[in-house]
């Protein structure tokens, strides 16, 4: 059996952001909510949805790994910016092409 060490940069970086002494147990990261960060930031494109075409179906909602959809008072799809990174999920799954992913420009 072959002893495999982390690389150096991890040990570092480990060493930095926890010390030796609060390193989580089992070297766990400890968990934090996805809510905390928005990452709608971290691409150009974006899902566009044409709430006149949605069906209420709530494919979206439930398909989307960012839980980015959310749905109004009439359970029609509405997208939350802050979170949507335009990976096109939601578009694929929509069984009546209400939503279209666009290069969006500031």
């Amino acid at each position: 059996m072959v002893e495999k060490e982390a690389p150096e940069e991890l040990k570092k970086w480990v060493k930095e952001k926890w010390g030796t002494k609060n390193l989580p147990p089992g070297g766990i990261v400890p968990f934090h909510s996805a809510y905390e960060y928005k990452t709608g930031d971290w691409s150009a494109f974006k899902a566009i949805i044409d709430k006149s075409k949605c069906i209420s179906c709530m494919n979206c909602f439930y398909y989307c790994p960012d839980s980015a959809i959310e749905m109004d008072d009439e359970l029609k799809a509405m997208v939350d910016i802050n979170y949507c990174k335009g990976c096109g999920i939601c578009a694929k799954h929509c069984p009546a092409d209400a939503i279209e992913v666009r290069r969006l420009t500031r």
